[in-house]
């Protein structure tokens, strides 16, 4: 027969024993915690960024296309290329493109109009202010170009968080901010391009790196040819 000495000793841990394993398994579940959902945080700041790189990349690629797509100034249904002409709200003293006369239209029953249309983009704010930093990046379309009135604009949200839109117009030589295609000796730029400044986080680490945020670049040449405003030639004749 076993004494209660050897029973006691046999047939359970001692108080030290369970405190000892307890620690230990909170030891654990803490490190556990810690990895997992600092795996979660990355996740999730991963699929942000996917997610902001995709509607990034399809606003450039509708701004590039565009931008591809103008069609020769005076025409029947085309303007000329005036980025001093601001007849669009550009949102807080935004700079806003010029009005793009491209051939990007579609036909339908619906819109049976040309394949010419007018398009122009500016920055607006945001109906959401607190949790949007930034302006609004809108597209507007013109399809009807000779309306028997007004012209009705359709407005296309692109993308949000962008702090500045501007322009650029190179003439073969050297880029300038401006253009106006009945000044120029050239009607159309040889190129344009499109910087896009994003606008910074609002998070304490973003604030402490820079003021502002990353800046996106397009150039897109301009293939079409127009003819010129040349008034002289070499011989000075008019």
């Amino acid at each position: 027969m076993r004494t209660r000495r050897e029973i006691s000793i046999g047939g359970g841990f001692t108080l030290i024993e369970l405190l000892l394993s307890i620690a230990i398994f909170a030891i654990v579940l803490v490190a556990a915690n810690g990895v997992l959902f600092g795996a979660i945080r990355l996740r999730n700041r991963t699929t942000e960024n996917l997610a902001k790189g995709l509607v990034l990349e399809r606003a450039t690629g509708i701004l590039r296309k565009d931008i591809a797509s103008i069609v020769a100034p005076n025409g029947k249904l085309s303007g000329s290329l005036q980025s001093d002409s601001d007849g669009i709200e550009s949102g807080k003293g935004r700079p806003s493109s010029p009005e793009l006369y491209i051939n990007t239209g579609l036909i339908s029953d619906v819109m049976p109009w040309s394949e010419i249309q007018k398009v122009a983009y500016f920055l607006r704010s945001p109906t959401n202010q607190i949790s949007a930093p930034g302006l609004d990046l809108i597209r507007s379309v013109v399809r009807n170009l000779q309306p028997p009135n007004q012209e009705d604009s359709e407005d296309q949200y692109l993308m949000g968080g962008v702090d500045r839109l501007t322009f650029s117009y190179y003439n073969g030589t050297q880029w300038q901010q401006t253009w106006n295609s009945t000044n120029e000796t050239t009607i159309l730029p040889t190129a344009i391009k499109v910087e896009i400044r994003l606008a910074q986080e609002n998070t304490a680490q973003g604030k402490a790196l820079t003021q502002s945020g990353s800046l996106v670049q397009l150039i897109v040449p301009i293939l079409v040819t127009a003819d010129t405003n040349q008034t002289q030639t070499a011989g000075g004749q008019l």
